[in-house]
């Protein structure tokens, strides 16, 4: 047994807890559960999601060259979103969650934007004519077709103001078309072209709610305060501005 030096100051003594609850642990069930809830004492809580979302509530400001965007999380769990890049405006309304310390966003519900074919006839000899419907305001020097050919290749060409033609040679004629507006990253279903329907073709654009976002649980990172998101080839750095 180990014999307590009294000429020794008290304060040098051995008389912490630690050795005598470790000697003990091994022999008693209730040591045990001390020590057990001593460590326990000292480790960190992670915070609770309701925690995390309380934190995160704010209006925010994710301005950068040439960009104009802000995005505003509301205490009641709904979100407000809205872009503008050059000739893309874009705006969205849902619901915000907080899921593994990244916000996600879900819009409400969203009648996306469509191509419809209206017709495909023959046209003149070695050309590939497009028609488009497009609605008022909307130029359709936005559009574009990326046309596929015989010979494996793909060109995209962009539409004018009097729709789309596009000669080519009878030995490589066109074998599929895509058209799209790519500045909000639409496009149709591909056609596929058989020159016993023939290549002159007349589609209409329906906007339905073009220039809302559609997000479905899209992630935004969250790096020290700011929400990172992904968008249209950027990546849009929100800053806090107002709680």
């Amino acid at each position: 047994m180990k014999t307590l030096d009294r000429s020794k100051p008290l304060e040098a003594r051995d008389i912490s807890i630690g050795p005598i609850l470790r000697r003990r642990e091994l022999f008693d069930p209730a040591a045990r559960a001390i020590a057990t809830l001593a460590s326990l004492a000292f480790v960190p809580i992670a915070a609770s999601a309701g925690e995390q979302t309380a934190a995160l509530v704010g209006t925010y400001d994710g301005h950068q060259t040439e960009v104009a965007a802000s995005l505003e999380l509301k205490a009641g769990g709904r979100f407000r979103y809205a872009l503008s890049y050059g000739a893309l405006d874009e705006q969205a309304e849902g619901k915000w969650t907080v899921s593994d310390g990244a916000v996600a966003l879900t819009s409400d519900p969203v009648v996306p934007p469509r191509f419809v074919l209206v017709s495909q006839s023959k046209g003149a000899e070695g050309a590939l004519k497009i028609d488009l419907d497009a609605p008022n305001g909307l130029s359709e020097q936005y559009f574009s077709a990326l046309i596929a050919t015989k010979d494996g290749k793909a060109q995209v060409e962009q539409f004018s103001d009097d729709g789309l033609s596009w000669s080519f040679t009878s030995d490589n004629p066109p074998i599929a078309v895509r058209v799209g507006l790519p500045v909000f990253e639409i496009a149709s279903d591909p056609l596929k072209l058989d020159p016993s329907a023939g290549f002159l073709l007349h589609y209409r654009f329906e906007p339905n709610d073009l220039g809302k976002a559609d997000f479905e649980a899209t992630p935004l990172k969250v790096v020290d305060g700011d929400l990172l998101l992904d968008r249209h080839g950027l990546t849009l750095r929100f800053k806090r501005v107002k709680r």
